[in-house]
């Protein structure tokens, strides 16, 4: 690829290694060795961030539909036809007889 003669860098300039200052490199691109290739490295962030977004996302869609599951079987009728009563003393009367 071709790189026209009035093309500038435009690296953006960072402070302490992660900190951005807003600027950018104003060196022609053809005489710029110090930022060889930055606009491929920072698609890679991009997509890399992309994949974590996406990532968590899938998370979160999981979390909403285990708790709307656990919403739908709390106090549905079936848990209630289901749930069964233990008598744990033999001498009280059984609480489920009609007599």
């Amino acid at each position: 690829m071709q790189v026209p003669a009035d093309e500038v860098c435009g690296c953006p300039l960072v402070r302490d290694v992660f900190e951005l200052t807003g600027d950018f490199c104003r060196v022609p691109k053809r005489r710029c060795n110090r930022h060889y290739c930055w606009e491929k490295l920072r698609r890679a962030e991009v997509d890399l961030e992309r994949v974590r977004v996406w990532y968590k996302l899938d998370e979160l869609f999981e979390q909403e539909r285990n708790v709307r599951a656990a919403m739908t079987n709390r106090a549905g009728l079936l848990a209630l036809m289901l749930h069964q009563t233990i008598q744990h003393d033999p001498l009280s009367p059984d609480l489920r007889s009609h007599r």
